[in-house]
Formats: structure tokens, C-alpha cells, sequence
């Protein structure tokens, strides 16, 4: 997982960012930008993960004369930047990956996202970009195209068709576990090592808060406030006693 320590937050010298604004405290506001840089770098580290598991393309234009005739039923994976660079391709647009069976003749046109929730015109975006893609492609490629959104995180497909708010329909979304299997890497093993540095990240972000003085005064009275709670509630008494 992205770290939070590693992420730059939003300089206070600057107009206060919209997280000072709303706490009041500028340290706050920038470990909260801080955190907002994490999430962000979260979903290049997920492409960044996926990519290193699969069975890369080296060379995109190669690829695509090499598996003219193939028969071989395995999916070999490009990727934005070799879709930029390459010269059988041409348009404005780089979904994340491209995923290629030559067996079938089939290339899957996929976008992959960290969330899961879009408000309606940035859906629509998505959606549009993604066909502008495919016909920009479609008469170049000797494959035949698909577009596919994946929320990753989400368990299944009818979660994803709502968070669009249905501006994909149901066979153009993948939940992670799908795209996983769709590209033969293990699911389960790529949240297990998302996961790790959570708690590395839960203790850093603990661990600033309580420096900023005003958070900590604060947490401390309502620490105090509690603690007076608790002493007034009755002795709890077992059930089995």
C-alpha cells in the first residue's frame, strides 16, 4: 500500500487547501493532504502491482505482426505507456492495459480503478473515452475489442453497475477478482500485499495527529470526557454469576 509518510502534502504557504479550511488547523489540513496523496498514489501502485504479475508484452507493435496466426491461449498484457508509444495504434486516448488472447482473437480494452464510486458525468467520461478508444483501434488491430472497467475492490458486478450509476452496463464492468482471473494472477495474493502497510500507516497517521498541539489538547479533553463517562456507569454484573 502506498505509504503516507512518503506522500507530499499541500504546502500551507500556499492559499490554505480545503482541508485547513475545514478543520481550522493548517498542520491538520496538511496531513490530511497528505493522506489525500497516499489514496491517489494507491491506485498507480494497484496498476504497478497487476502489471508485474502478468505475462508482459515487450514490444506492442511486434506483438501484433508476431501473434498474426496464433493459435496460443494465453493472455499477454501492454500497457498505457507502450500503447502511447506504439505505431500500429493511433488515438488521443491510453486505457491502462490492453489484454490479448490470440486464440480467441480478442483484446480487452481495460481500465482499472482503486474506488468505485463516480459521480455521473465523470461516468459518462469513462464511458465515452473507453469506446472513443475502441474505435479509434478497432479497424487497426486483427482482434476483435471489448471495454472493461474494474472496480477492484468491489465484490461484485451489480455494486459496480450502481457506483456508475449505470453508465456502463453490466458486461463492460470486472470486479479485481474477475480481472484476475481474466489475466491469470492471483487475486488474493496482490490484497495481502496491499494490506501490509496498513498499520504502518494507521500508527504514522496516529502518531502525527498527536504531534499537532491543538489535536492533541483536544483528543485529550474528550479522552477526559469519556474517561468521567465511564466512572459514572454502574459496575457491569456477568450474566452467568
Amino acid at each position: 500500500m502506498a505509504l503516507i509518510e512518503k506522500a507530499k502534502g499541500r504546502l500551507e504557504t500556499q492559499s490554505p487547501s480545503g482541508y485547513t479550511r475545514l478543520f481550522g488547523i493548517a498542520a491538520l489540513g496538511n496531513l490530511m493532504s497528505r493522506v489525500q496523496g497516499a489514496v491517489i498514489a494507491s491506485g498507480t501502485e494497484l496498476e504497478n502491482l497487476i502489471w508485474a504479475r502478468t505475462t508482459r508484452i515487450d514490444d506492442l507493435d511486434v506483438f501484433l505482426v508476431g501473434t498474426m496466426h496464433s493459435t496460443e491461449d494465453r493472455i499477454y498484457v501492454a500497457r498505457k505507456d507502450q500503447i502511447k508509444r506504439s505505431k500500429t495504434i493511433h488515438s488521443k486516448y491510453e486505457p491502462d492495459f490492453l489484454a490479448f488472447n490470440p486464440s480467441t482473437r480478442h483484446c480487452y480494452i481495460i481500465e482499472v480503478k482503486d474506488g468505485d464510486q463516480f459521480d455521473t458525468k465523470k461516468s459518462n467520461s469513462e464511458h465515452v473515452t473507453l469506446h472513443s478508444f475502441n474505435n479509434d483501434i478497432s479497424s487497426a488491430l486483427p482482434y476483435g475489442t471489448s471495454i472493461h472497467l474494474c472496480c477492484f475492490n468491489v465484490r461484485t458486478r451489480d455494486e459496480i453497475y450502481h457506483g456508475l450509476k449505470g453508465k456502463f452496463s453490466l458486461e463492460e464492468v470486472l470486479t479485481g477478482r474477475e480481472l484476475c482471473t481474466l489475466l491469470g494472477i492471483d487475486y488474493d495474493e496482490i490484497v495481502a500485499v496491499r494490506q501490509h502497510d496498513q498499520q504502518r500507516n494507521l500508527e504514522y497517521f496516529l502518531t502525527e495527529l498527536l504531534k499537532i498541539v491543538d489535536v492533541r489538547r483536544m483528543i485529550a479533553r474528550i479522552l477526559q470526557a469519556f474517561g468521567d463517562d465511564n466512572r459514572s456507569d454502574p459496575p457491569h454484573e456477568d450474566s452467568a454469576a
